[in-house]
């Protein structure tokens, strides 16, 4: 088996291609995981904070318009 200028070209070409895939493919995986944790953050902060049941916030409706 001969390996030519053009053989080897290639090889170093496709060696380069799955380098680079490699590498997006971690950097995606890597905002998945930040926006994963932003989303958390966000709803844990979202919580609501429980109420004294002792106070009359929220016991009365208006409903005159």
């Amino acid at each position: 088996m001969e390996i030519t200028a053009a053989s080897a070209s290639a090889y170093q070409q496709a060696s380069l291609q799955n380098e680079v895939a490699l590498a997006v493919a971690g950097k995606a995986k890597d905002n998945l995981e930040l926006q994963g944790a932003m989303a958390l953050q966000l709803l844990e902060s979202a919580a609501s904070a429980a109420v004294d049941p002792s106070s009359p916030l929220g016991q009365n409706i208006d409903i005159m318009a």
